[in-house]
């Protein structure tokens, strides 16, 4: 896990190589920022302190059942400024079959409450899960593109070694698309 001082040091290596800090952001990418442990979350947010007013805002990515008002709040505090979902699906079945932990009412929800509250909404959708299919891919985008997103990341779903979808792949359960598929459903 990264501590405070890595966030400082990242922070710092990106002044001093000359980025364009007022175009750009902090981020907090690749878990569910939100969930965390609430003090640890607050830890990594009081490192951005001291820079804040030098960039542009501060973008995290997280879980749409991981959004309340209160999270809001204390987000909005620390000069965050973008919040990104991981929607991944709108369809229930596909959310279940993949222990996504949260429903496409979750998803609506909290992108109604991101909004309201201010801040800048993505959303994040994976094409190809497991139980999805095309059609059901692209009305995940219709119903994403509804929810009026400032941005969207489109991204396949990859299979990881010694993981549930991995060993769904190797008993023939679960079947990725083609690079074909893949591309013109992204």
């Amino acid at each position: 896990q990264p501590t405070a001082d890595d966030v400082v040091s990242a922070i710092e290596t990106a002044i001093k190589s000359g980025v364009d800090t007022k175009n750009t952001e902090i981020a907090f990418f690749g878990g569910s920022f939100t969930a965390i442990d609430r003090e640890y979350m607050i830890s990594l947010l009081d490192a951005t302190k001291p820079y804040i007013k030098d960039f542009y805002g501060i973008r995290c990515s997280t879980r749409p059942d991981a959004i309340n008002t209160e999270v809001l709040s204390l987000l909005k505090s620390y000069g965050v400024t973008s919040i990104e979902l991981g929607a991944q699906s709108m369809s229930d079945r596909v959310l279940e079959l993949n222990e996504r932990g949260h429903t496409s009412v979750d998803v609506e929800i909290a992108s109604k409450l991101i909004k309201e509250k201010g801040f800048s909404l993505g959303l994040q959708m994976m094409t190809g899960m497991y139980g999805s299919n095309p059609d059901l891919d692209l009305d995940t985008a219709r119903k994403i593109a509804k929810l009026s997103p400032d941005t969207v990341r489109v991204y396949p779903t990859i299979t990881m070694k010694n993981t549930p979808l991995a060993h769904l792949y190797q008993s023939g359960k679960y079947v990725p698309y083609d690079e074909e598929t893949t591309v013109q459903v992204c």
